[in-house]
């Protein structure tokens, strides 16, 4: 048997330099990487597939150092950040995210840095500077991009070590849902009617009738109206004013009450004879569609939740107080899911489980004292149950 292939990994002052011995010669190769425990931890791996290619006989000096011989001595960050945000071909949401984290965020950072000298402690430092001014949702949603770029370019053979690859994500409290209660919605709707455009008002009367999302909402259009079934068909959804699929991919037939049917007759004189192709509800102001959700809510609705005296909510919690008060009105989860478009009960239960425990009105906690009544015996004096 031949002998087993050893080898050392020496930190340097500002480089690491890998030792070991092939067909009898004593090996040595430098690496262009600081000294930290991450990037010595990768040149161990490293050695490692050295020592296996050389034990089966197959080691190849071009395979393991090669290719980053050949990386240009000026690859900054900023350079190869923009040529991966070119490579991608991911949905246009998600497209613009990307491209506002790398170019705002990480270029401005880490931009003039080549890329082996990016360190795990550069990128700690902007998301401790940036968890100060924004949620820590923001700050893990940013750290998205920046690991898949420095991912693609250890792939590339730019790197050898994803620098951010083991950075956790911020911990952070989830919203809550914040809804309206059917008071506070009846009032918001009743302002609207009387001060707003029709166009205003059938659009969040249906918001909160309806349940959809407000990027459904704003895409939905008069060829998915059912009218013999009461129905309407959620396919689509707009964001950054592109329409795409729905958020979770899944096609739904949502019913509608006439209450929120008729929020739709009342867009019949301003969109419908646009064809079965136009979005039911539009701006106005223009008569266009709505692009986004922002301008309706920022000139019509929260003007009125001050108007009124109500505590400020996102008009996204129309969406929460149709959950809401459908599952304290007694209607059955399971349903209210298949309308929001949730794949299972599981999401609902989970995010609205103290207002599914309110609908029963203690009907179930008074089934379960019913069946685990006490017991009386001759050892243990009766106990007053109440009933």
């Amino acid at each position: 048997m031949g002998r087993r292939p050893t080898g050392t990994v020496e930190p340097r002052a500002s480089s690491i330099r890998l030792k070991f011995t092939h067909l009898g010669t004593r090996q040595v190769e430098g690496l262009d990487l600081a000294p930290t425990p991450a990037n010595i931890k990768a040149a161990e791996r490293l050695l490692g597939r050295i020592q296996a290619a050389i034990g089966a006989g197959i080691y190849r000096r071009e395979d393991f150092f090669e290719s980053a011989s050949k990386a240009p001595a000026n690859q900054t960050f900023g350079d190869y950040a923009e040529k991966w945000l070119a490579t991608l071909t991911v949905e246009h949401g998600t497209l613009k995210h990307y491209q506002a984290a790398i170019r705002n965020v990480w270029i401005p950072a880490l931009g003039d840095k080549l890329l082996p000298r990016v360190l795990p402690t550069d990128i700690k430092t902007v998301l401790a500077s940036r968890s100060k001014v924004v949620t820590g949702k923001t700050v893990n949603n940013d750290l998205i991009p920046l690991r898949q770029a420095l991912e693609a370019a250890v792939d590339d053979g730019l790197m050898v070590v994803n620098p951010a690859a083991k950075i956790k994500n911020l911990k952070h409290q989830k919203p809550t849902p914040d809804p309206f209660t059917a008071d506070e919605m009846e009032a918001i709707l009743a302002d609207l009617k009387e001060r707003a455009p029709v166009q205003v008002w059938a659009y969040f009367e249906f918001a909160f009738l309806a349940g959809l999302r407000p990027s459904e909402l704003i895409a939905l259009k008069w060829g998915k109206v059912d009218w013999a079934r009461s129905q309407v068909r959620i396919d689509t959804a707009k964001t950054y004013s592109r329409e795409k699929g729905t958020k979770t991919g899944t096609i739904r037939d949502v019913d509608v009450t006439p209450r929120a049917m008729e929020a739709l007759v009342a867009m019949k004189p301003f969109t419908f004879m646009k064809g079965l192709d136009s979005p039911i509800f539009a701006n106005p102001a223009t008569g266009q569609p709505w692009a986004t959700d922002e301008y309706q809510r920022v000139t019509y609705f929260t003007p009125t939740l001050k108007r009124l005296g109500i505590r400020h909510r996102g008009a996204v919690q129309t969406r929460h107080t149709f959950a809401t008060t459908n599952l304290m009105g007694g209607i059955n989860p399971a349903y209210i899911a298949r309308q929001m478009g949730h794949a299972n009960t599981a999401m609902l239960f989970t995010v609205y489980s103290r207002w599914i425990d309110s609908a029963d009105a203690g009907r179930e906690a008074a089934k379960m004292a019913a069946l685990h009544r006490p017991q009386s015996s001759p050892n243990c004096p009766n106990v007053v149950t109440g009933d």
